[in-house]
């Protein structure tokens, strides 16, 4: 039997995650440029150009759009692609409030990690969606 695909059969926390991830990949592609020539943390570095450049396509539009691809459609392999770059984004923010919290601020480290904590944590809950 053949499982509904699409965004009817979306769980309501998945339909949010969906939404604001899109919000999220519009508001990356804006940033590219800014990322290019402000920079970003990466591991404990501060990363410019090229490399932030990429780091924003990578992490911030491809690896969500993949995922919204298999959610949408259902793929089992969806929640591994969510976790893998939940947690870069995860293990980067922890990174980053070691060793950049007084240049960037703590509220601007901590806001997201507790953001991608919950889409985390609700991507687990609801993995049973794309089996």
């Amino acid at each position: 039997m053949e499982k509904e695909i699409g965004w009817k059969p979306l769980p309501l926390s998945i339909k949010i995650l969906f939404v604001v991830l899109v919000l999220w990949i519009i508001g990356s592609l804006f940033a590219i440029q800014q990322r290019y020539e402000l920079g970003l943390p990466f591991f404990g570095q501060y990363v410019y150009g090229i490399s932030a450049s990429f780091m924003v396509v990578f992490l911030d539009v491809l690896a969500p759009v993949t995922f919204l691809f298999g959610l949408w459609t259902r793929k089992s392999w969806a929640p591994l692609v969510a976790y893998t770059f939940m947690t870069i984004f995860l293990i980067n923010g922890i990174i980053a409030l070691f060793t950049f919290s007084e240049q960037l601020g703590l509220m601007q480290i901590l806001i997201p990690n507790i953001a991608e904590l919950i889409f985390l944590i609700l991507v687990y809950s609801k993995r049973k969606y794309f089996k």
